[in-house]
């Protein structure tokens, strides 16, 4: 099993559209993937399919309270054959304002369990745009973190942050020797990449490039058919097989899954 966790500080970064594409990936290549979503907005739990008119028996927030186990609460994700999810939700706001005491090493320690890991082959969390609790919980429960980042000048401090925090708060003791293992650019001009477009998208890749070298994936163009994938309630790749913006996620998806995997 392997676990991919998905996160950054800021919203809006195409960061809940990378990891719905990482969990169609993984399903197409038959694998079982079970998705938690740790965000309160709860958009990769639409992303999947899941409405407020699918039965659950419980959220991701009554797993982290102890009301109930994870392989009870994760629910078939209507959207993408091969996945269950447990589900985000508003209630996530009560458990990081009042939290357990386990809270950030529950979910490394239960995705261990013979429970979890004899159900499903890998697990994609989607953490909240913060560096709060939650996004810990998530962090520390990690085999690959992954950060998504935009052509904004701010870019390079969002990622500062997030390993910082990482390196404070897990990496000497919880998630030993965790790191951001991809970058992921998101929301680029198509030209990006050929060296035309827009002058930041071309130099915010070359300077991500300089720093983080082989850990930066290939760029994904920002593409109206993201937002139309979203209203219909599924990853990019499923609503549009044949859009552009699913074939750059097909190329950076590559680095981080495997040419197999990714195809």
């Amino acid at each position: 099993m392997t676990i991919y966790v998905i996160a950054t500080p800021k919203g809006g970064v195409g960061k809940t559209t990378t990891a719905a594409e990482i969990v169609a990936a993984l399903a197409r290549a038959g694998r079982k993937v079970l998705a938690l979503d740790l965000d309160q907005q709860g958009n990769l739990t639409g992303r999947l399919g899941v409405t407020p008119a699918t039965e659950v028996a419980g959220t991701m927030a009554d797993i982290l309270a102890g009301d109930i186990e994870l392989t009870e609460a994760a629910v078939p994700a209507p959207a993408v054959d091969g996945v269950d999810v447990a589900v985000g939700g508003h209630a996530l706001a009560d458990v990081e304002a009042a939290p357990p005491g386990d809270l950030i090493t529950f979910l490394r320690d239960e995705l261990r369990t013979d429970a979890v890991a004899g159900r499903w082959d890998d697990v994609v969390i989607d953490t909240p745009p913060s560096v709060a609790a939650l996004s810990l919980a998530g962090l520390a429960a990690a085999d690959t973190i992954i950060a998504t980042v935009t052509p904004t000048v701010e870019a390079f401090d969002q990622l500062k942050r997030l390993q910082a925090l990482i390196d404070a708060r897990l990496g000497r003791r919880i998630n030993r020797g965790a790191r951001i293992d991809w970058i992921v650019p998101v929301m680029f001009g198509a030209g990006a990449v050929a060296g035309r477009g827009r002058l930041l998208d071309r130099e915010v890749l070359q300077q991500l490039k300089a720093t983080y070298g082989d850990r930066v994936t290939a760029s994904v163009r920002e593409a109206v058919v993201v937002r139309d994938a979203y209203m219909d309630g599924r990853p990019v790749s499923v609503y549009d097989p044949t859009a552009p913006v699913t074939a750059d996620y097909h190329h950076a998806l590559q680095a981080i899954l495997g040419t197999e995997v990714a195809a």
